[in-house]
């Protein structure tokens, strides 16, 4: 036989578990031919009944192998000096990766070839196949842990009326084609990787805590729970108007819950890093991984446009009534503050997207008659070209919170703009 085992040829006296890893490998791989009823050496040995050897093999990757690998092969038997052996020809998939069932799409379970050798695929190996196949939207990757459990998801699901079993799963995208988790499965899961950490302060520094949380479990119940830790620290002062009571809480609730929604519909999740929920004296700060959606523009964001770079979990939080129409959220914040003389403050960066929802009780939270001259004063502060907000901050003499809220303030009202992002934003007069 004129064939050497290399990159992509392999030879088996007959089909065994073994076998099934060298095609996994080929499809994961550049293909390649593996020949059955060969020994090591390259000296056929034949198989007893063809037939019966090739309908073994398409059973046993039907059964052990996913994705379904069987597009990708064709098996045909050989004679090779007078011996009647099988050809295994195998194409480099289009689902990759593939991997054993029994296994999952974990290193154990996925393998690539190397030169003539079988090597386990290390986690990055498997992330870079399942991008090159599926493209790079997260939600529908292969989840790399298949060990799913939907305890608190299928509860908020019944609580609406609404089932979630693999029918469901599969149509809200939970679940792929082939049966397997996707990364959307894996984010509604009990075994979400991904948490939410949230912390309250004594000082707008953040220099000294008063409090720290960390929420893991399904995204689902981090939202429960991140909502439930703003709604403890959403303090009230109280009017009396003759007999009536008014409580004035420092935050509007809706203005909590849209920003909160927002930082899980949103996150960019392939990052790896909490989401981080700050209350602070005169402000409640969140910051999710990821900046903007590609193709939204920092102008676009009072557009009332939708492009969530979640979009299959933004469809679910819409299904559980978690978010009431798409592309309302940031104009829901804004006009909960009508009135008030205050403004939320919106932070992009390459990899950050941050809100900042300044407190309605804060001493210095209002712009009063006293400071009826700060935004003519910030106008002056911009004459000379444009200044980062801690510079404004420097010559008013005013608390960061109510520096961004100035500048927000001409921004929003067309006598500013702001530039850059980051360390780099700047505004300047227009």
């Amino acid at each position: 036989m004129g064939v050497r085992e290399g990159e992509t040829v392999e030879f088996k006296r007959e089909m065994n578990s073994n076998a099934v890893k060298t095609i996994i490998e080929f499809a994961n791989t550049g293909g390649g031919t593996l020949y059955i009823g060969v020994d090591d050496e390259g000296v056929p040995v034949g198989v007893d009944d063809v037939d019966a050897e090739m309908t073994r093999v398409t059973s046993l990757l039907r059964g052990s192998v996913k994705p379904d690998i069987l597009m990708m092969i064709s098996v045909v038997p050989e004679a090779i000096d007078g011996r009647d052996v099988i050809a295994v020809h195998v194409g480099r998939g289009v689902k990759r990766s593939y991997y054993l069932a029994s296994k999952g799409p974990r290193p154990e379970g996925v393998y690539i070839r190397s030169g003539a050798a079988s090597v386990p695929a290390s986690d990055s190996a498997i992330i870079r196949m399942i991008r090159e196949c599926e493209g790079d939207v997260f939600e529908a990757r292969l989840s790399m842990n298949q060990d799913l459990t939907f305890r608190y998801a299928q509860a908020e699901f019944a609580k609406r009326g609404l089932p979630l079993e693999s029918g469901e799963m599969r149509t809200l995208g939970m679940l792929n084609p082939d049966g397997a988790f996707t990364n959307l499965g894996l984010l509604l899961s009990d075994q979400c990787p991904p948490t939410v950490k949230a912390a309250a302060f004594s000082d707008d520094g953040r220099n000294v805590f008063t409090e720290r949380c960390e929420y893991e479990g399904s995204i689902l119940k981090q939202l429960a729970d991140a909502y439930a830790f703003l709604e403890a620290h959403n303090h009230y002062r109280t009017e009396f108007l003759g007999l009536g009571r008014i409580d004035h809480y420092d935050y509007p609730a809706v203005a909590l819950r849209e920003a909160l929604v927002n930082s899980v519909a949103h996150r960019e999740y392939a990052l790896s890093g909490p989401t981080l929920v700050s209350v602070m004296p005169s402000a409640v700060e969140i910051v999710s991984l990821g900046g903007l959606p590609t193709g939204i523009e920092y102008e676009d964001l009072s557009a009332r446009i939708s492009m969530p770079r979640n979009r299959a979990l933004a469809n679910v939080l819409f299904r559980l009534e978690l978010i009431e129409a798409y592309g309302t959220g940031i104009g829901r914040m804004r006009e909960s503050y009508e009135g008030e003389g205050l403004f939320p403050e919106i932070a992009v960066t390459a990899n950050t997207f941050s809100i900042v929802l300044p407190n309605r009780n804060a001493p210095d939270a209002r712009v009063s008659e006293s400071m009826g001259s700060l935004p003519e004063a910030a106008m002056r502060s911009l004459a000379d070209g444009a200044r980062t907000r801690a510079e404004v901050q420097a010559d008013l003499g005013v608390s960061q919170s109510t520096a961004v809220r100035i500048l927000a303030d001409l921004v929003s009202s067309g006598r500013a703009m702001r530039t850059g992002s980051g360390r780099g934003t700047r505004y300047r007069l227009l």
